[in-house]
């Protein structure tokens, strides 16, 4: 099914890993800490050879997520909720309701996403950085080769103020381009509700916050 292999793709881009060297534990801390939170939103875009390739991923604990996906390719976003044992998906322009099978690779999707990611790369400590305009607390990974042979490297910006990942970059070593990786993470005023469309008359139709 299209809608189960997307929403797999985007939180296994969304997640980020992470690898031992002495601040790799910093790091991974300030990803566990961004799993405790009540909700937090992931925006990852993926620079391609057609243009940006966009995910969101809207996580309210315990048990609601939302996943879109915009691909340059294609002419409307692919879109998924879960909450509790029930999922929905919007494919062709219309939310409909899984059946069991399909929500429950949703509800296992939701369920490794809130898990902190791994390490997968050694981190430097950068100490205090600036980043569009805003000061943080940065790690940096040494240079690497992506999937397509590219020398990139990877940035880590953690809030000053909370501790919690802000960005996630990853972009070339070697030019000032735009980067190829960016994940942005944000935390207030976030909310998963499923199609009231769908549920009217449903006792699974509360807003989850």
């Amino acid at each position: 099914m299209r809608i189960v292999a997307l929403s797999l793709a985007a939180v296994c881009v969304a997640a980020p890993a992470f690898a031992d060297d002495k601040c790799k534990g910093e790091v991974e801390a300030a990803f566990v800490k961004q799993r405790a939170q009540p909700a937090f939103r992931t925006v990852a875009s993926n620079q391609t050879l057609n243009g940006p390739l966009v995910r969101t991923i809207d996580f309210v604990a315990p048990d609601a997520i939302y996943n879109k996906i915009e691909s340059p390719t294609e002419d409307a976003p692919v879109e998924t909720i879960g909450i509790g044992k029930w999922a929905w998906a919007n494919t062709e322009g219309g939310w409909e309701e899984q059946p069991p099978h399909n929500a429950q690779i949703v509800t296992q999707e939701r369920e490794a996403y809130k898990m902190p990611p791994k390490a997968a790369a050694d981190f430097s400590c950068l100490g205090k950085v600036t980043y569009e305009g805003k000061e943080y607390i940065g790690y940096g990974t040494a240079v690497a080769k992506d999937t397509d042979g590219m020398d990139v490297v990877t940035t880590v910006y953690i809030a000053t103020d909370t501790g919690l990942p802000a960005f996630y970059v990853t972009k070339s070593a070697k030019s000032e381009g735009p980067p190829k990786f960016v994940a942005t993470y944000t935390y207030e005023g976030i909310t998963v509700t499923p199609p009231t469309e769908l549920l009217a008359g449903s006792s699974s139709s509360t807003d989850q916050k």
